[in-house]
């Protein structure tokens, strides 16, 4: 899961960049991509305890 994240992360960052250079509107799902990936990251460690 946490290699999962990591790709999500740096897919997301590398849309981010692509889109601000070209003002192309895949920027802000490249965010959205970064964003998802840090929660993932955060929460994967995580397990509730009965």
């Amino acid at each position: 899961m946490k290699t999962f994240a990591g790709v999500l992360v740096a897919l997301g960052l590398a849309m981010a960049l692509y889109g601000w250079q070209a003002w192309n509107p895949a920027a802000f799902v490249g965010l959205a991509l970064t964003v998802v990936g840090i929660v993932v990251l955060a929460t994967s460690g995580r397990r509730p305890h009965r």
